[in-house]
């Protein structure tokens, strides 16, 4: 299981996290980003770098809060009294919720450093420490030829859990400690939280540390394993001459050293770490206090808990810390011309045209080219590959544009565009017509014998040159002209027509007015005539 996932809706396009991933195991599909779960280190570099917060991983709070009220055993890393400002009341808070056990991981650290100084002392080769399970992916993953350096024995935290397991009791384990990547190491403990998420459980169940009493760890203790999380903590726990113990920090060192490990003739105990500062700089644990002081709180609580009230003897269990190392290094064949096909259409098939600036998040140009025929990458995240498109499809619209198009400075023509070329052929004094005409800027001007033209003219930044842009509007000129005529016309035909209803209601008015006289004339007979 991979324990860091992603967002895609927060993506936007950045590639901070590809540019910071040591191992380029993220994957672009529309300008989305994606974990390749089988390429992943989970070193938690792109959770810690990305601006928009859309890397994450998995959180285990849920299934922890299945656990409360019931019997289970913690296991503390020990980087916890370095991350919690009163870590005797979280462990008295721990106890509380059901946990009959709640153990430092360094007991377990203890057992591992044991065996460290036997297979040390046993080879004359270059060894190298396998207590970070970041590095054990790394070297399994895509340095096959260090896996018979990575000394044969399990982590910390899985050697206290089997540990817990044969002193306590079969219960569950959980794991409180500051790795992103202890999350997919054993099935052996049952649940891994990180320090960021039991601080976010303690704020969310508004729990009261204050109201809790100190409460020491579960005996035994151990001796100097304490100071495994801090810069050559490992090397201190056997008892490191520093002529033969080096500790390296940091995954880009590491893999320096991986690279170039059959070129290490002197027998070398390698303390390796992926994250700078050892255990107590990882992804999880907070950063608001420097590395000196978290160091300092470490060795505060390893000098509370030795002395001869609290130091209990540690007496090794008899328990099976083997582990065997398996390549998962899989070589990808790339056809070659694929990838050089890829490098011309983004016009970088001349070596010189290769610019290899990393924006992308790829070290070289070629190496993105590769990734793109592997799918795993897009021609658009290259941003010269971008500009030079843009540039490309703004000067073809320009060009092929009807519209007149000229820039000038000075007395000097810049550019002119094929509508332009055609509108003015072979015309003398072309600077000052187009100074004449830039005075009629946002207004119509006509041209004798080609028509007329919306003006518009605005000058470059950085007084770069002039722009004037004329737009053709003879047709809509003739179309506004003829138009004009119409409604002429119209006008004209309208009086017309009334003239001529008039003359006919007056022909009709004339015509009634002799009917109604002589029907009245008739009545006054036919009255008269009645009367009679």
């Amino acid at each position: 299981m991979n324990a860091i996932v992603s967002n895609d809706a927060s993506c936007m396009y950045c590639y901070k996290c590809l540019r910071n991933c040591p191992v380029k195991s993220i994957s672009f599909n529309h300008g989305k980003a994606k974990i390749i779960d089988e390429d992943c280190i989970q070193c938690g570099i792109c959770i810690e770098v990305c601006p928009q917060k859309a890397r994450t991983y998995v959180k285990s709070i849920d299934e922890f809060k299945k656990f409360i009220g019931k019997k289970f055993m913690v296991s503390l890393a020990p980087s916890f009294f370095a991350h919690f400002d009163q870590p005797y009341k979280i462990i008295s808070l721990l106890k509380k919720l059901g946990a009959t056990v709640v153990q430092e991981t360094a007991v377990g650290a203890e057992l591992v450093s044991g065996e460290y100084a036997r297979y040390f002392l046993k080879n004359e080769e270059t060894v190298i420490s396998t207590a970070c399970p970041v590095i054990v992916y790394l070297a399994e993953r895509y340095f096959p030829e260090v896996l018979g350096h990575l000394l044969p024995v399990v982590s910390p935290m899985v050697a206290h859990a089997t540990f817990l397991k044969q002193k306590f009791g079969d219960l569950p384990v959980v794991f409180l400690g500051p790795c992103v990547a202890k999350k997919s190491e054993s099935q052996l403990v049952d649940i891994v939280i990180t320090f960021e998420e039991f601080d976010e459980f303690i704020k969310n169940e508004n729990f009261q540390l204050d109201q809790l009493i100190d409460e020491l760890p579960t005996p035994p203790y151990p001796d100097k394993a304490r100071m495994y999380p801090t810069s050559g903590g490992i090397n201190y726990t056997i008892d490191g001459d520093w002529k033969t113990h080096i500790s390296i920090e940091g995954i880009e060192n590491v893999m320096n050293i991986f690279s170039k490990i059959d070129e290490i003739k002197t027998g070398f105990f390698i303390e390796a770490s992926a994250c700078i500062g050892s255990c107590i700089n990882g992804p999880a644990i907070r950063k608001d206090i420097n590395i000196l002081e978290k160091r300092r709180r470490i060795m505060n609580h390893s000098a509370n808990l030795n002395t001869e009230k609290n130091l209990i003897e540690f007496e090794a269990p008899s328990i099976d810390l083997h582990k065997k190392f398996s390549s998962k290094f899989s070589k990808v064949y790339v056809d070659e011309k694929a990838v050089q096909q890829v490098l011309k259409s983004l016009g970088k098939d001349d070596m010189k045209k290769q610019l290899n600036c990393g924006a992308c998040g790829y070290e070289s140009c070629k190496d993105k080219a590769v990734a793109v025929v592997l799918g795993k990458a897009e021609k658009e995240m290259c941003i010269t590959y971008l500009v030079d498109k843009l540039k490309a499809a703004t000067n073809r619209v320009v060009e092929e544009s009807p519209n007149a198009i000229f820039i000038y400075k000075g007395n000097c023509l810049i550019y002119k565009n094929k509508a332009a070329e055609k509108l003015f052929l072979d015309t003398a004094n072309l600077i000052s017509l187009l100074n004449e005409i830039k005075i009629f800027s946002n207004r119509i001007y006509e041209i004798p014998d080609k028509g007329f033209f919306f003006v518009k003219s605005f000058t470059l930044p950085e007084d770069s040159g002039e722009v004037l842009l004329l737009v053709d509007m003879t047709k809509e000129k003739l179309q506004e002209e003829r138009l004009k005529e119409i409604k002429h016309e119209t006008l004209n035909k309208i009086e017309e027509m009334l003239a001529r209803q008039m003359r006919i209601a007056q022909e009709i008015a004339g015509l009634l007015g002799e009917s109604i006289a002589e029907t009245k004339s008739r009545f006054v007979e036919l009255r008269k005539f009645m009367e009679e």
